[in-house]
């Protein structure tokens, strides 16, 4: 016969301090979980602005012309300088766009020398041999901002600041 006083259990009370010390633990964890996933989906924001950038890089040294990305009202377009009287025909000169929301910013600054009128619409320009002009593209948008530099030789960029809200 067994002895139940020789059975070893969890007290109430150690099982509340687990669950105590579980929670807290949860607490502590689920900032960091949201700001994870909001720092995730700025870096998408980027890889999507980047890719249209290495498109239009793509795109004109491929077809040997100038290939522009300009900032319109509610989306930035990827589209050729001069589409050819057949592309418009045949309806491939369609840009290609990305969506803004009216919640996210997109700026195109450059640099002091190489800036335009102030009536001028953003434009960026990829020239045939795959440079473009060195700008500095910011985002801001509900979860946070980021600021990018091209670099005018490569067309790449790089984040200088991501800044999480």
């Amino acid at each position: 016969m067994t002895n139940l006083s020789s059975r070893r259990a969890f007290t109430l009370i150690e099982m509340m301090l687990a669950i105590a010390i579980a929670i807290a633990v949860m607490v502590l964890a689920i900032p960091n979980m949201r700001g994870v996933s909001r720092e995730r989906r700025l870096r998408e924001t980027f890889e999507r602005f980047d890719g249209l950038a290495r498109k239009a890089q793509l795109n004109a040294v491929r077809q040997q012309r100038p290939w522009s990305i300009s900032w319109e009202q509610d989306r930035i377009v990827l589209k050729p300088d001069d589409p050819k009287p057949e592309e418009v025909e045949s309806g491939d000169a369609q840009p290609e766009e990305l969506p803004i929301s009216k919640e996210e910013v997109f700026t195109l600054d450059r640099h002091a020398a190489l800036l335009a009128p102030k009536d001028t619409p953003g434009v960026w320009t990829f020239w045939r041999s795959g440079t473009c002009e060195p700008v500095i593209v910011s985002y801001s948008g509900p979860e946070g901002s980021w600021t990018a530099q091209y670099d005018p030789l490569t067309g790449h960029g790089e984040l200088t600041d991501l800044s999480i809200r």
